[in-house]
């Protein structure tokens, strides 16, 4: 899927929306009409069709960007929360009610790559992004080279399934921690901290 950074929108008192910028669709809509009309332009005198493949390739990126929907709506009223994602035309929607759901919980972070090219599945750091603990995870023999945090905003069901509401790559924890902070307390779930 797309890594998309969500934005937190409420619509009323009862609703709050979790989904893309509304600007993420836009530009990718502009970007395809003037693929569009670049192709529909040059493939009209005939002369340019075996050069069409390349542009024709970035028109159904395009499209299928800005057709693209990921949303979670959380309804306090109805006390459910309802995960949309895929096409808007063929998209999945899953329902979970309130009592389904035990916390919040959000993650950071380092994920990396060995000096021996194997993957770190993940390395929980306290504090997070500390440099001491760097070191230390480095002093374990465990050298970590291309290093990036990460951050997951995720919702953890009494079932014990675990559904990643965001996940991005990022030093910054305010954002998301905001983020969640604000779901915590308009759904009145408990928010769990990992670092």
């Amino acid at each position: 899927m797309f890594k998309l950074t969500l934005i937190l929108r409420r619509k009323s008192d009862e609703i709050m929306f979790f989904s893309p910028a509304p600007w993420f669709r836009i530009i990718f809509s502009l970007l395809l009409v003037v693929l569009v009309i670049g192709i529909l332009s040059v493939s009209g005198d005939g002369s340019e069709k075996g050069n069409l493949l390349f542009p024709v390739i970035i028109g159904a990126v395009c499209f299928l960007a800005a057709f693209y929907e990921e949303s979670w709506l959380f309804d306090k009223e109805k006390r459910i929360i309802i995960s949309k994602y895929g096409l808007l035309f063929l998209n999945r929607r899953k329902v979970y009610s309130f009592a389904e759901i035990q916390d919040f919980e959000l993650m950071s972070f380092l994920r990396g790559v060995n000096a021996d090219k194997s993957a770190d599945k993940k390395i929980n750091l306290t504090p997070a992004f500390s440099k001491e603990n760097t070191d230390e995870i480095a002093g374990e023999g465990r050298r970590i080279i291309h290093k990036r945090w990460h951050q997951e905003l995720i919702l953890n069901l009494k079932s014990g399934d675990r559904k990643t509401l965001e996940a991005i790559d990022s030093r910054s924890t305010e954002s998301l921690l905001n983020k969640a902070g604000i779901l915590a307390d308009f759904c009145g779930i408990p928010l769990m901290k990992k670092d």
